[in-house]
């Protein structure tokens, strides 16, 4: 099998509060032997975790993407992490229901993956996907 050009992975919400959460995306790249052939990693981060924000920094986009590239490879294992540095103002079970995010995942510029995973606004996430560039 041809080495691949690599993938691309993007998380993005339309959720309102989508700026209370710091992303980190990081992957082991794997060649069709299981052997680990690099790492990649990128992370969107707006505060600290703890800072409590009152409102979005200006400097903020209200509906920004988490993006990482990597290089070639035949598939790989790939973590997000969706983390509250700010947690919701209110109490309320039904003001703080999960949200969306959308997960977009692109091989050799081909789209072989789009799903919505809710989230939970106090805990955030943690996933786990292996990815193939053959899906």
């Amino acid at each position: 099998m041809a080495a691949h050009k690599g993938f691309t992975i993007e998380v993005t919400s339309r959720y309102e509060e989508w700026w209370r959460y710091n992303v980190a995306l990081m992957c082991g790249c794997f060649d069709a032997e299981e052997r680990r052939t690099g790492f990649a990693s990128a992370a969107s981060e707006v505060a600290g975790v703890g800072s409590n924000l009152p409102e979005r920094p200006a400097e903020i986009p209200a509906f920004r993407t988490a993006r990482l590239t990597t290089g070639p490879c035949d598939h790989l294992v790939l973590y997000i992490y969706i983390v509250p540095h700010t947690l919701p103002a209110g109490n309320d079970i039904d003001a703080t229901r999960p949200f969306e995010i959308d997960l977009k995942i692109a091989c050799d510029g081909r789209r072989i993956r789009s799903e919505k995973r809710r989230i939970n606004q106090w805990s955030g996430a943690s996933i786990e996907l292996r990815v193939d560039s053959h899906e």
